[in-house]
């Protein structure tokens, strides 16, 4: 027997938070924020869709368990860098190399772990290049844009490998968020089928609203944890006209600027929570490196 899980699920507080925090998001924004760290980017990328493609895919698949500011800034000093901007180009970096690729990846920091974080370039890169002509345009297009067929197909240990950090299920739906909100025009289909992108920001929020209680430790965030979160944003979404990859922002934004200062059952920021009462009582500790939780309504 697998070991007993000891949480709810409550996706009707969980309907009730999402409208709430989305219309706040539209107005004031969360804690008066509206930006995510990707956001930064935006006047920055090409305004041909293929490059911006581009530019969005392969840093998206180095957007893992490290600063996202400090990341997309990078990127941003890597554009403006007229002798290294061609690492967002697949076709360029296949006709350079990985040694250079390495190189231009370290100049401005996109790449901080420099063997690891050059491989996963590479091999995206290497992909599109020959088997899509250089064009992530074309990769979508081989799934006539429809992200759920995309998302289960990409979801093999030969994707894995071709598209390291951009197939799995973890990374997929935080990709093509990203790409969504960037690049108006792209003809996605399906993409109510993606799950949201979970990441610390959004479990804590989740937790933290009562959206999901009871008692669970972990040392990470568990395949587990995961999938209970998706299957309450999922069930939650059913019936409204929100993507549950369009939970990922708000979510995100109250965390950060606020469950984020929870300690010891208590918000210095409760007062000014759009959702504070939903804020729920007992333990939330929600970090890269630790899950300790033990909530209930």
């Amino acid at each position: 027997m697998g070991k007993r899980i000891d949480l709810e699920l409550h996706s009707e507080r969980a309907k009730e938070i999402a409208r709430i925090l989305i219309k706040k998001l539209k107005t004031d924004g969360i804690f008066n924020e509206k930006e995510l760290p990707d956001d930064r980017v935006k006047k920055y990328i090409p305004e041909n869709m293929d490059k911006s493609l581009a530019v969005l895919s392969l840093v998206t698949s180095l957007d893992y368990m490290r600063n996202a500011a400090k990341l997309w800034d990078s990127v941003i000093k890597t554009l403006k860098d007229k002798e290294n901007s061609w690492v967002f180009s697949p076709c360029e970096v296949k006709k350079r190399g990985k040694e250079r690729l390495k190189d231009a990846l370290l100049k401005h920091k996109i790449a901080m772990r420099k063997d690891k974080d050059t491989d996963i370039w590479w091999h995206i890169s290497e992909t599109v290049a020959d088997d899509y002509n250089g064009s992530f345009l074309s990769l979508f297009n081989s799934f006539n844009f429809e992200m759920d067929k995309a998302y289960d197909t990409l979801d093999d240990k030969k994707w894995h490998e071709k598209l390291p950090n951009l197939s799995g299920r973890k990374i997929f739906p935080h990709w093509i968020r990203i790409v969504k909100e960037k690049i108006k025009g792209m003809p996605f289909k399906h993409l109510e089928k993606l799950p949201i992108p979970v990441d610390v920001h959004v479990a804590r929020a989740t937790f933290a609203t009562g959206c999901i209680t009871g008692k669970y430790k972990a040392k990470s965030i568990t395949a587990t944890v995961r999938n209970l979160i998706i299957k309450l944003w999922d069930e939650a979404l059913k019936e409204e006209n929100i993507l549950p990859i369009e939970m990922f922002r708000p979510l995100w934004l109250l965390s950060k600027h606020g469950c984020h200062y929870r300690k010891n059952g208590n918000c210095p920021k409760k007062d000014e929570c759009p959702v504070k009462e939903f804020c729920v009582e007992g333990k939330v500790i929600v970090s890269a490196s630790k899950i300790d939780v033990d909530t209930k309504l």
